[in-house]
């Protein structure tokens, strides 16, 4: 059975070893024990691009495991520097304008996927989108440190 994962984060994020260490293990947890196989990964931020780095190093002691790029645009093709095993562009991505496009892949998303590996917790778009995946019942792992405003 196909088990998912993705990555909802804000845009700017200050990467640390100790963010970098638990995005890692989070990960790992969700191969190991959870029977995640499958990784969404994207290109719009930092926080989506460093997990995609960190799933693709992971995957060279799990080659089992799949990495599928999520684009809002073909455009995006050309920003990814990490590896990725196929991609998969929303249909609905390629009418409108750059915000509509960016929802209806996160939508898309979020209908897809078990679990979300979120650093955002109280805040922006992206928490939104975390909301609406609680809403449907989702499990979202939150790693920020933040503290509550």
């Amino acid at each position: 059975m196909q088990k998912t994962c993705t990555f909802l984060g804000n845009s700017d994020i200050r990467e640390t070893d100790a963010l970098n260490s638990k995005i890692r293990q989070t990960i790992t947890d969700l191969i190991t024990n959870k029977g995640v196989n499958t990784f969404y990964v994207g290109v719009k931020g930092q926080f989506e691009t460093l997990c995609h780095r960190i799933v693709s190093e992971i995957k060279q002691s799990h080659p089992d495991i799949q990495v599928i790029l999520s684009i809002a645009y073909v455009k995006d093709l050309e920003k990814c520097r990490y590896p990725f095993d196929e991609f998969y562009f929303p249909v609905l991505c390629e009418f409108g304008y750059k915000g509509w496009s960016i929802a209806k892949r996160n939508e898309w998303l979020i209908n897809e996927t078990d679990y979300i590996i979120s650093y955002n917790r109280y805040q922006g778009r992206a928490y939104n989108y975390c909301q609406k995946a609680r809403r449907k019942k989702k499990d979202v792992i939150e790693i920020s440190d933040e503290p509550k405003h």
